[in-house]
């Protein structure tokens, strides 16, 4: 049997992709670049429903810190809302950079309250969240924040690492929004990708490298930058039908919520659930380390061996990749088998 992919990352790559990446290597300043760069920010641009993209080599973490520069830039204090790990990473970036906020922290996978928000909002001038909370798979976007925010002149922005390319986004009315090549969008990992909807000024200190006016004056890339890694991306943005993948995602949640039913298990989360990344709670008596392992030697790779997944004692199921229905059915089937052999027997 074929490997079964449920990771969140590196996600199932098609043989279209892998070619594109193992293409000859050409100059970031060559015209055979630029044929390709273009092609690829429109795409993003359609996919994001946004005004403006910026491309650099990095990973989300990297794309994040160019957020960070660019809200530096703002007069007035933040807030930052946190509900898990990479929650907590946004208010320790922003730390870093410098930035005047308060935050607003919840338990892993509690939904945010919108009248405290809104609350928390009243001397604001930016909000930073996670578009999707990864951990747990907890959908921290309300339409109406959206909606608030732009009323009131607030600038709203999201890490959008595990929602690009997973499901439908419109980052139309969102001031600054992260993502990476990898995971949704179905390509390798490497090119950091932030969308923006204004013209931004240069920073008056910090690092050109996260300086989103640099990249938005550029004619090109500003700095040196993978072609294989811009072609593979562009590959996949051009050969992927990605409102056909929300679907299939829509049907997986489906089958997962069917196996957690029947097999008594729960995600950590009472926030609206992503319909493509699963955190499931383990009972005490299962080892997720255990089960990881016996699920590898099975074919199917899941996430388990994360730090906060291991503290914890829990398991992750991604579709990231653009599974397929057999393969979650296969995947599921093999779990459940595992997670059976794993249980103590009644004396």
């Amino acid at each position: 049997m074929a490997a079964i992919n449920l990771l969140p990352g590196p996600v199932a790559i098609s043989r279209r992709v892998r070619s594109a990446l193992a293409a000859d290597a050409f100059s970031h300043r060559s015209d055979a670049f630029n044929r390709i760069y273009e092609p690829c920010r429109q795409a993003l641009l359609r996919l994001g429903k946004s005004k403006y993209v910026a491309l650099l080599m990095g990973s989300g973490t990297a794309a994040n810190a160019v957020v960070a520069q660019e809200l530096k830039k703002l007069p007035g204090k933040g807030l930052i809302l946190s509900n898990g790990e990479f929650g907590a990473r946004l208010i320790s970036q922003g730390r870093k950079a410098g930035l005047d906020f308060d935050t607003y922290v919840l338990n892993w996978g509690e939904a945010f309250g919108f009248e405290k928000i809104k609350k928390m909002l009243r001397n604001a001038s930016w909000l930073w969240l996670a578009h999707c909370e990864t951990c747990t798979g907890a959908m921290n976007l309300d339409p109406q924040l959206v909606a608030h925010c732009k009323s009131l002149g607030i600038k709203l922005c999201l890490d959008s690492v595990s929602s690009l390319g997973n499901q439908e986004v419109d980052f139309s009315d969102i001031y600054l929004a992260s993502s990476t090549s990898g995971k949704g969008l179905c390509s390798f990992a490497g090119i950091a990708v932030v969308f923006y909807n204004h013209q931004p000024q240069y920073a008056q200190n910090g690092h050109d490298y996260l300086d989103l006016a640099v990249y938005h004056n550029a004619a090109s890339v500003p700095f040196t930058f993978s072609s294989n890694l811009l072609n593979a991306l562009c590959t996949a943005l051009l050969t992927t039908d990605y409102t056909k993948k929300f679907r299939q995602n829509a049907k997986h949640a489906l089958q997962v919520l069917k196996f957690l039913a029947v097999n008594g298990l729960h995600t950590p989360s009472s926030a609206r659930q992503a319909e493509y990344i699963w955190t499931i709670v383990l009972p005490e008596e299962i080892n997720s380390l255990t089960l990881g392992a016996a699920l590898e030697k099975n074919g199917v790779y899941i996430h388990y061996k994360n730090r906060y997944l291991l503290k914890n004692n829990w398991i992750q199921l991604a579709f990231m990749g653009g599974c397929v229905t057999k393969e979650v059915s296969a995947g599921l089937s093999i779990l459940e088998r595992e997670l059976n052999a794993l249980a103590p027997k009644p004396p």
